[in-house]
């Protein structure tokens, strides 16, 4: 019966991890997993059979612990480890007492606790969601007292606030606005991609302390999530519209509506900044925002604009007409995406007084945010790191960085995630795109890529395979010196380590 327990627990644990990092999300989670309920109810039956006629609960467990896994196909790749925060730790408490009633209850009725099992087991997926409903009002009292605690923090706080929202590129622009601002000011960001109310909070009632600027990338997956009227920013930057998290809001509308909730939440005396070259941004009316709101772009003349503007695999040049002159930038940042990303820094540290010679600084020596266009060597080769949740608009950006690179150009990736029913169109049309790669390597099921491929008559180039280890191990043997290889979408363990020239 222990071998049994520990069997639902191994499954408990693989529940926790993927409720995790579905952001504690229950739909998101079940939406996660697809049972085979054909092999399932195959494999009961043979495993029954088996405990009817051998009678022998080492046999019955060897079964259960090969079959039952094969049941369960993950809908994505699960690669971080699970972080044993409290929100946690409670769980495995819930489980726990779980453990000791089922125990009590085997040494009671053997075989009430066999049929109690196989049924925990087939369903440990609806078992784990009636732990996380039962611990809800818990959860949900525990968040909201620690919201209420960080807006308390929040109201005494006499700095700026510095608020940056959009489908993608908050986080690099982020770390560039930090960097640039540092140089006048003390600042505090929002680590990593802390950017949901938990993880603003966290920031807020750990780190908030005298400094004279708090930059707060947020973020948001669905309708309403309301992160404005608890940050309450002084200004905003809204970097991007696009098709990120279809499958949760649906249309295109609903994603500019709740990015411009930022803009019109900043007060009078308070300045937006947008991106003029998104076009949901540039035909969207931000006159009746209350705020002063100024427009940054590359291809469209706006109010923060560059000339003069060169880029290859080496860095980037460009100019921005600062303080009534022409200011020349350089950064070893990849591509016209980044350059973007500098010129919503450069435009609010001008806001705020910031010398145009400390911006230059600044963006000289700042580097590229972890996984977003990241250069780093590969074997003989080199990488182009874009594995974090990737959309079509960072794709194609990533695509048109790899163009410029010398050498053979490679690509893995596994797809997109979140776009619903658009996915098939920006998928086909991502694998056009990437038709001029000499190598492309397929993770899982891409049928509409290659069908993009295909139709650019590239057949050849295209390799598949069932996971990201796989197609690395298969790059290792074939890339060469001055070759580059592009990752998209889906971090590999492989990238965490240090990997050298060779």
């Amino acid at each position: 019966m222990i071998l049994l327990l520990s069997l639902w627990n191994l499954f408990m644990m693989k529940d926790i991890c993927i409720y995790q990092q579905n952001r504690y999300q229950k739909d998101r989670y079940l939406q996660s997993i697809h049972v085979d309920w054909k092999k399932m109810l195959l494999f009961m039956g043979c495993v029954m059979i088996t405990w009817l006629l051998m009678n022998h609960f080492l046999v019955m467990y060897l079964l259960m612990l090969i079959l039952f896994p094969t049941c369960y196909k993950e809908n994505r790749r699960y690669i971080k480890e699970c972080m044993m925060t409290k929100r946690i730790t409670r769980l495995f408490g819930c489980i726990l007492l779980t453990d000791v009633l089922l125990f009590l209850i085997s040494l009671m009725n053997e075989t009430l606790m066999i049929f109690i099992m196989m049924f925990l087991l087939v369903f440990h997926h609806e078992c784990f969601s009636v732990f996380v409903y039962g611990l809800h009002p818990l959860e949900t009292r525990i968040r909201k007292n620690y919201v209420e605690k960080a807006k308390r923090k929040l109201e005494k706080y006499t700095g700026i606030i510095i608020g940056i929202t959009g489908s993608y590129g908050k986080t690099s622009i982020k770390n560039l606005l930090y960097d640039v601002l540092s140089m006048k000011y003390s600042c505090l960001k929002t680590p990593h991609s802390y950017n949901n109310e938990m993880g603003i909070t966290k920031t807020i009632l750990e780190n908030l302390k005298h400094q004279q600027v708090f930059i707060c990338e947020m973020g948001a997956d669905h309708l309403h999530e309301d992160l404005c009227a608890f940050v309450q920013p002084h200004y905003g930057i809204v970097s991007s519209i696009g098709p990120q998290h279809l499958s949760t809001f649906k249309t295109m509308e609903n994603i500019l509506y709740e990015k411009l909730q930022l803009l019109e939440s900043l007060p009078a005396d308070g300045v937006g900044f947008y991106n003029l070259d998104n076009h949901y941004l540039k035909e969207a009316n931000l006159e009746k925002m209350k705020c002063r709101c100024l427009s940054v772009g590359i291809q469209n003349k706006a109010e923060y604009s560059v000339t003069n503007m060169q880029w290859d695999h080496l860095g980037s040049h460009f100019d921005v007409f600062l303080k009534g002159k022409n200011v020349h930038f350089s950064t070893s940042l990849l591509g016209e995406h980044n350059i973007l990303n500098c010129l919503f820094a450069i435009a609010v540290a001008d806001v705020l007084n910031v010398d145009p010679v400390l911006m230059q600084m600044a963006l000289a020596r700042a580097k590229a945010t972890e996984h977003r266009l990241e250069l780093k060597p590969f074997y003989a080769g080199m990488c182009i790191d874009n594995a974090y949740n990737s959309n079509p608009e960072s794709a194609r950006c990533a695509l048109e960085v790899l163009k410029k690179m010398p050498g053979r150009h490679l690509i893995i990736t596994p797809g997109f995630l979140d776009l619903g029913e658009h996915d098939q169109a920006y998928s086909v049309a991502f694998g056009k795109q990437m038709s001029f790669c000499d190598i492309i390597l397929l993770i899982g099921n891409c049928k509409d890529i290659k069908k993009g491929i295909e139709e650019m008559g590239k057949r050849d180039s295209v390799f598949e395979f069932n996971t990201m280890k796989e197609a690395l191990t298969y790059v290792q043997s074939v890339i060469r010196e001055k070759d580059t290889l592009l990752i998209e979408n889906d971090i590999p363990e492989i990238l965490n380590q240090k990997t050298k020239k060779t």
